[in-house]
C-alpha cells in the first residue's frame, strides 16, 4: 500500500553524484539519481523495514520510500574541484600521545561536481499490505493498515514544513548539503501535475535533456536473503549488495519518469 505524491523542492550550490566506473577521481551523474533523492527524503524521516529476524527485533514495521519522477528546474553544469581529502580509516592520534603528522595522511584528488543545482522529488511511501495499528504484523483489517500509512505521511509532512531533519540532506556527498528545501502541496487535478510559478514552469518545459543511463538503486533483496541464511561474503565479512537495473534518464518537459504507479501499485517506469 502507498500514499498520494509527496513533492519536495530541493536546491543547492553543488552536487556530486558518483559515477562507479571512476575508482579514485571523482565524476558526477550529469542529473540527480534516484538513490541519492531516496537519501534526501530519509534525511528528513526514515523508518526502515525490519529485517528477517523480526522476533529479535520486537516485530516493529518500517517503509520504503519509492521515487516516482525527478524534475529538472536547473541542471546545472560540471565544474571541477581539487580537494584535499584524508585518507585513513580510523583516527591516528586515538592512543597516540605524541600526536601525528597530516600531511602524510593527506592526498589530492579531483572532482567533477555540478554547480547551481535545483530539482523536484516525487515520492510515495510505501508500507506492507498486512501491517496492523502499533506496527505488529499479525493481519490486521485493511482499515488499519491505512492508519500505519497516514501516520507516516502525515509525520513527513510535518517535518518537511518546519525544516526538521535527523541529519543534513545532502546532494551524493556529505559535504555538498541541501542549502535550502520546500515542500509543494498544490497539485492541479485539471494538468495531473504541482502548481509552480509561471517562470519554473517554463525553465522545465526547456529541459528535455538525455542525461544517458544512470545508478537507480541497490537491490536489497539479495541483501536480505543472504542475511537469513548466512551465507556472507568471504571477502568483507558482509552480505552480498547488489545493484539494481539501471536508469534512462531522459527528461520531458522537465521530469524524468523513475517509477510508476499502476492498481495501487508502484512498477518501474
Amino acid at each position: 500500500m502507498i500514499t498520494e505524491p509527496i513533492c519536495l523542492r530541493v536546491k543547492g550550490p553543488f552536487a556530486c553524484f558518483t559515477m562507479p566506473e571512476f575508482h579514485v577521481e571523482r565524476v558526477s551523474y550529469p542529473v540527480i539519481t534516484p538513490s541519492a533523492a531516496r537519501g534526501i527524503l530519509e534525511a528528513i524521516l526514515m523508518k526502515p523495514v525490519e529485517k528477517p529476524d523480526a522476533a529479535e527485533r520486537q516485530n516493529k514495521a518500517g517503509f520504503r520510500w519509492q521515487i516516482l519522477r525527478l524534475g529538472v528546474i536547473r541542471k546545472g553544469f560540471l565544474v571541477p574541484l581539487l580537494r584535499n581529502e584524508l585518507g585513513y580509516e580510523s583516527h591516528p592520534a586515538y592512543g597516540n600521545a605524541r600526536g601525528f603528522d597530516i600531511v602524510d595522511k593527506r592526498a589530492q584528488r579531483h572532482s567533477l561536481v555540478l554547480k547551481d543545482v535545483d530539482y523536484l522529488i516525487e515520492a510515495s511511501i510505501e508500507i506492507e499490505d498486512d501491517i496492523g495499528l502499533g506496527g505488529v504484523r499479525n493481519r490486521q483489517p485493511r482499515w488499519k493498515t491505512v492508519q500505519v500509512l497516514a501516520k507516516y505521511h502525515q509525520m513527513f509532512l510535518r517535518r518537511a514544513r518546519s525544516g526538521q531533519c535527523f541529519y543534513q540532506p545532502f546532494f551524493g556527498c556529505r559535504e555538498f548539503s541541501v542549502a535550502e528545501w520546500e515542500l509543494l502541496e498544490d497539485f492541479d487535478k485539471d494538468t495531473d501535475d504541482w502548481r509552480l510559478p509561471a517562470d519554473t514552469r517554463e525553465q522545465m518545459r526547456g529541459v528535455n535533456d538525455h542525461f544517458g543511463f544512470t545508478f537507480r538503486d541497490f537491490d536489497f533483496g539479495r541483501f536480505w536473503s543472504d542475511l537469513d541464511k548466512r551465507t556472507l561474503n568471504p571477502e568483507t565479512g558482509m552480505p552480498r549488495l547488489t545493484a539494481a537495473s539501471s536508469l534512462c534518464a531522459k527528461a520531458n518537459a522537465g521530469w524524468i519518469t523513475v517509477n510508476r504507479i499502476q492498481n495501487g501499485k508502484v512498477v518501474a517506469g
